[in-house]
C-alpha cells in the first residue's frame, strides 16, 4: 500500500469520475486485481451472499470506459482495498449521487416507537426467548430469512418484551423496495438525532461518522431498542449499529454484522404454528375438516405472510367449508401456474375482493412514500374520507395492508408489487394518472393551508394558499400545521421527486415555495436541499426558475454557506430579469446584497439594495421596500453611519405599519431601529424598542425575531452592569438559534453571550463560546464575525 490519504468518491458527479476514482484506490491499495478479486469473494462468502462473481466481471468493473457500475461490486471492491465498512458506505453514496438516486435516498422516515402487532402474532415462542436473552448479553440480534417469513412481525414482538426500555426508534432501510434506493445512513441518523432533540444546524455539519458517535454518546446510561429493519447491507448498517443500545436487525441476505451478533435464520411455520393460525379463523371446524387444514398449509409452504393472506380470506368467508378454500386454492395456483406461495396466496385473495377494495389496493400502489393516511387513500381513489377507510378496514382484515396505531397504513413490500402489476393490467395510464393527480391536489390544498396554519406571519404563504385553495384538513394553530407537516414530510418530497419525473413540475415547484419557510425554520436542510434542486430541474418557465433559485439561496444563506448563496440569488436575478419579473428582480438584487453584506462587501450591499428599493417602490410592494431600506441601513452601520441607518429604519417602521396591524416586518423593523439607536448612545429609546420588538415577536409566535430581539437585550442588560440578565437572554437568544438552525446569527449570537460572560468573569466559558464563534465564522467566512471572536479571544488570552 502507497502512502497517504486513500482516494475518496467524494465530489464525482459521473460513472467515468467514479470509476476512475475507483482505479485510483484500487492503485493505492497495490493490490493485484487478483487480490481484490480474492478478498470480494471472501468476503460475500463469510456474509451468506448467493451471487459470487467471476475474476473477469471484477476486472471489469476497474477498466475504463465503464457506463455503467454496479454498486453491490463497487462499495465491495472498495471494502477489498480499505479494510474499512464506514469508509465503504461512501462509495455507495457516491454511487447513488451519479446513479441519481442520492435525493430518493436521504427521504427517510424513522419513528419513535416499534410497532408490535400482538393480536396477530402466534408461535415461534422459543425463538423469541432466545432472542430476548441474546438482546441482553450480545446486544445485537441479526435475523434473517426469505420474504414473507415474519423477520418484522418477529424483531417487534421480541422489542415488545425487552422489559423497562426508556426509548424505542425503528426505521426502514428499504433494503429490498422495488421502486426505491435504500435508505442513506445519514439521513436516518439525522431522523434519530432530531428525535434525540438534537438541532438540525448541529446534524447538518456533521459527517457520517461523527452523526453515527453523536448517537451512540446520546443513548448512552438509557435503556434503548433500536429495530433496523430490512437492511441491504453492512456497509448501510454498520453507522446505524450503536453500542449503547439493543439493536434488533432484519433483511433477506445474511449480513456479517459483528462478531458478537446473534443470528438468527428465520424459518417458515412449523406445521402445529400453520394449524394454530388457521384455527384462530376457521374455529372449530378445523377439527372435522384437519386434512384440509393441514393441506391448506402445505400448499403455501408454511409460509407466515401467505397464511396469514389466506386466513384473512377465511375470516371474510365464513359460509365456506376449509375444503372450500382448499379447493379454490389448489385451482387457483394450476390455473395461473404459480410455484410461489406467497404470489399464489395473494393473487387469490385479491381477486376475492369486492371490486372497490380491488381498486383501491391497486391506487395504493401508486403512493410514491412509505406510509399515508385515509386521506391520501380517499384522494387516490377519488371518494369521500368515510368510503375510503371502510375499504382501508377491509384491506386490514385481508391482512393485504398493515395499519398502524397512529391512523396511518403501510403495505408489505411483495403486496405492492402483486398490486402494481394488477394496476399495470387492469388500470388504463389514464387511471392511473387520475388518481397521482387527485394524490398531489391533496397535498399541494393540505401543504398550504398546513403552511399558513405554522406561519400565518408569512403573506407569501398566505397568497400561496389562497390559489391553492382550502384543503378538507383544517388545523387549529401552529402547533397542528407543524405536526401534519412532520408526519408528512417524507411523503411530501418522495411524491414532489415522484411528480418532477412523470409531468407535473408545477406539484415539485410549488411545494418548493410553500415548504420553504417550514422546512428552513424546522432545520430540515437535507430535504429542503432536495426539493429546491427538484424544482429548479424541472421548472417550466423562467419566473419558476427565479423563485427555486430563490429559495435556494434562502437555505444556502441560513447554513452560512454564503458563496454558493450569493450565486444561487443571482440566478434568481437573471432568470427574474429574463421573466420580465420585476418583483422578482428586485428580491433578487436585495439577496445578493445579503451574500455581499455577509462577506464584507458593504459597498456593494449598498448599491444592490438601493435599486432593489427603486424596482420594489415602482410596483407598489411595501413589503419588499421596507426589507430593501433594513438591507441598506445595517451596511450603513457597519461602516459607522449610524445616523444614515437610523433615517432608513425610521422610513421602513413608517412603511411596515401600512402593511397592518401586528406583522413580521414590523417586528424587524422596531428591532432595526433600536439597534441604531443603541448604536448612538441612546440606550432609553433602544431598550424601548427591543422590548416592543420582542412583545410583538411572541404575539406572532415569529421566532426569528424573538432570538433577534432577546440577544439584542442581553447586549442593553450587560451594557447596563446586570450581567446575569444579560447571560441569561443571551442565552435563551442562542437556545432560539440554534433550535432555528441560522448558522450566521448562531455565529452572532455565541460572540455577544462571550462577552457578557467575559464582562461577568467567567473568562473560560466566555473563551469556549468566542472559540466555537470563530471556527464557525472561519469556516462560513464571516470576516465580520471572525474578527470579532478572534479580538475576544485576544482579549481573554490576556486576562488568563
Amino acid at each position: 500500500m502507497v502512502e497517504g490519504e486513500a482516494p475518496s468518491p467524494g465530489g464525482v458527479r459521473t460513472v467515468g469520475e467514479l470509476g476512475a476514482r475507483l482505479r485510483d484506490l484500487q492503485v493505492w491499495s497495490g493490490m493485484s486485481y487478483r487480490e481484490i478479486h480474492r478478498r470480494v469473494v471472501r468476503s460475500r462468502q463469510e456474509r451468506g451472499t448467493a451471487e459470487l462473481p467471476a475474476f473477469n466481471t471484477t476486472y471489469r468493473c476497474l477498466m475504463p470506459g465503464r457506463t455503467r457500475l454496479d454498486v453491490e461490486l463497487v462499495v465491495d471492491i472498495a471494502r477489498a482495498a480499505l479494510g474499512n465498512e464506514s469508509r465503504a458506505a461512501e462509495w455507495r453514496q457516491a454511487h447513488q449521487v451519479v446513479s441519481g438516486l442520492a435525493a430518493d435516498a436521504s427521504v427517510v422516515q424513522v419513528a419513535d416507537r416499534v410497532e408490535c402487532d400482538a393480536g396477530s402474532f402466534i408461535g415461534r415462542s422459543s425463538t423469541i426467548a432466545a432472542a430476548v436473552t441474546a438482546l441482553e448479553t450480545h446486544r445485537l440480534v441479526l435475523i434473517d430469512g426469505m420474504p414473507g417469513v415474519g423477520k418484522t412481525s418477529l424483531a417487534g414482538r421480541v422489542a415488545s418484551r425487552v422489559p423497562d426500555v426508556e426509548l424505542e426508534f425503528s426505521v426502514n432501510l428499504r433494503g429490498y423496495d422495488p421502486a426505491r434506493p435504500p435508505a442513506d445512513p445519514a439521513a436516518v441518523l439525522d431522523g434519530f438525532l432530531r428525535r434525540l432533540g438534537v438541532p438540525g444546524s448541529r446534524i447538518h455539519g456533521l459527517d457520517l461518522s461523527a452523526r453515527s458517535a453523536l448517537f451512540d454518546n446520546l443513548l448512552a446510561g438509557r435503556r434503548t431498542v433500536v429495530l433496523l429493519d430490512n437492511a441491504a447491507s453492512d456497509d448501510q448498517l454498520q453507522p446505524l449499529v450503536a453500542d449503547s443500545a439493543l439493536t434488533l436487525v432484519t433483511s433477506r441476505r445474511r449480513l456479517s454484522g459483528s462478531p458478537e451478533a446473534y443470528r438468527i435464520n428465520l424459518e417458515v411455520f412449523e406445521p402445529s404454528e400453520s394449524a394454530a393460525l388457521i384455527r384462530r379463523a376457521a374455529g372449530p371446524a378445523v377439527d372435522s375438516e384437519p386434512e384440509a387444514a393441514v393441506l391448506i398449509a402445505e400448499l403455501v409452504g408454511h409460509l407466515p405472510l401467505a397464511l396469514a393472506v389466506l386466513v384473512g380470506r377465511i375470516k371474510a368467508r365464513p359460509e365456506w367449508t376449509l375444503g372450500d378454500h382448499l379447493e379454490r386454492l389448489q385451482e387457483h395456483t394450476a390455473r395461473l401456474r404459480l410455484d410461489d406461495s406467497v404470489s399464489a396466496s395473494l393473487s387469490l385473495s385479491y381477486q376475492a375482493l369486492p371490486f372497490p377494495a380491488r381498486r383501491m389496493l391497486r391506487l395504493l400502489a401508486l403512493h410514491p412514500g412509505r406510509d399515508f393516511d385515509a386521506y391520501a387513500g380517499a384522494a387516490l381513489a377519488g371518494t369521500s374520507v368515510v368510503l375510503a377507510r371502510e375499504q382501508l378496514a377491509k384491506l386490514v382484515q385481508m391482512n393485504l395492508l398493515e395499519e398502524h396505531g397512529s391512523g396511518r397504513y403501510e403495505l408489505h413490500d411483495l403486496v405492492r408489487l402483486l398490486a402494481s402489476d394488477q394496476g399495470r393490467d387492469e388500470d388504463p395510464a389514464s387511471v392511473r394518472r387520475t388518481a397521482l393527480d387527485g394524490l398531489f391536489e391533496y397535498y399541494r390544498r393540505t401543504v398550504a393551508t398546513a403552511a399558513t396554519a405554522y406561519a400565518p406571519h408569512d403573506q407569501s404563504r398566505v397568497e400561496l394558499t389562497q390559489q391553492a385553495g382550502q384543503s378538507e384538513v383544517q388545523f387549529a394553530d401552529r402547533d397542528g400545521g407543524r405536526d401534519w407537516l412532520d408526519s408528512e414530510r417524507a411523503n411530501l418530497i418522495a411524491t414532489a421527486l415522484y411528480a418532477a419525473d412523470h409531468g407535473r413540475p408545477e406539484y415539485a415547484t410549488g411545494l418548493s415555495a410553500m415548504l420553504m419557510y417550514y422546512l428552513g425554520t424546522a432545520s430540515l436542510f437535507t430535504g429542503a436541499e432536495v426539493l429546491h434542486l427538484t424544482a429548479i430541474r424541472c421548472a417550466r418557465s423562467d419566473y419558476e426558475r427565479g423563485r427555486s433559485y430563490n429559495n435556494l439561496g434562502a437555505l444556502y444563506w441560513r447554513l452560512g454557506r454564503y458563496a454558493d448563496g450569493r450565486t444561487a440569488y443571482q440566478q434568481a436575478l437573471d432568470f427574474a430579469r429574463r421573466a420580465g419579473n420585476r418583483v422578482g428582480e428586485a428580491s433578487g438584487l436585495s439577496n445578493v446584497a445579503l451574500g455581499h453584506y455577509r462577506l464584507g462587501d458593504y459597498e456593494a450591499a449598498l448599491g444592490c439594495q438601493r435599486e432593489a428599493y427603486v424596482l420594489f417602490a415602482a410596483e407598489g410592494n411595501l413589503s419588499g421596500m421596507t426589507s430593501a431600506l433594513a438591507g441598506q441601513g445595517w451596511p450603513e452601520l457597519r461602516l459607522g453611519r449610524p445616523e444614515v441607518a437610523l433615517e432608513l429604519f425610521e422610513h421602513g417602521l413608517e412603511l411596515s405599519r401600512k402593511l397592518g396591524t401586528d406583522t413580521f416586518e414590523e417586528a424587524f423593523a422596531l428591532n432595526n431601529l433600536a439597534a441604531a439607536n443603541e448604536a448612538l448612545g441612546r440606550l432609553d429609546d433602544a431598550w424601548q424598542g427591543f422590548e416592543q420588538s420582542l412583545e410583538l415577536a411572541r404575539r406572532l409566535s415569529f421566532v426569528n425575531g424573538e432570538s433577534d430581539s432577546l440577544n439584542c437585550l442581553g447586549r442593553m442588560h450587560v451594557a447596563a452592569g446586570r450581567f446575569d440578565e444579560g447571560i441569561e437572554y443571551h442565552q435563551q437568544a442562542l437556545d432560539l438559534a440554534v433550535r432555528l438552525g441560522s448558522r450566521p446569527f448562531t455565529i452572532e449570537v455565541r460572540n455577544d453571550y462571550g462577552h457578557a460572560l467575559f464582562a461577568a468573569g467567567r473568562v473560560a466559558e466566555a473563551m469556549e463560546q468566542h472559540r466555537i464563534a470563530l471556527e464557525d465564522a472561519e469556516r462560513i467566512e464571516d470576516r465580520y464575525e471572525q474578527d470579532r471572536a478572534a479580538a475576544a479571544l485576544s482579549a481573554s488570552h490576556e486576562v488568563t
